[in-house]
């Protein structure tokens, strides 16, 4: 199903990781447009997840830049 590859997913996250290739997964896309792109509706498939993977240009002035993260505090209720 299309849940199933959520698990896919987070093996390619972790993957990328552990090669230390940049990869990031995305929502918002249209899968008919990329069913129809890639070929997928012939194939019997069907786009459910994406997930951008490369390298970031060592020209990034912001690749060094500290992350801004909120603390877990204000982010979580621990029940």
């Amino acid at each position: 199903t299309a849940k199933q590859t959520y698990i896919a997913l987070g093996t390619l996250l972790a993957a990328a990781s552990e090669l230390r290739i940049d990869a990031c997964p995305m929502e918002g896309f249209k899968p008919e447009e990329f069913n129809k792109i890639l070929g997928l509706e012939e194939k019997g498939l069907n786009a459910a997840v994406m997930a951008t993977v490369g390298y970031r240009s060592v020209d990034d002035k912001y690749q060094h830049n500290a992350k801004v993260r909120k603390p877990m505090e204000e982010l979580f209720e621990i029940v």
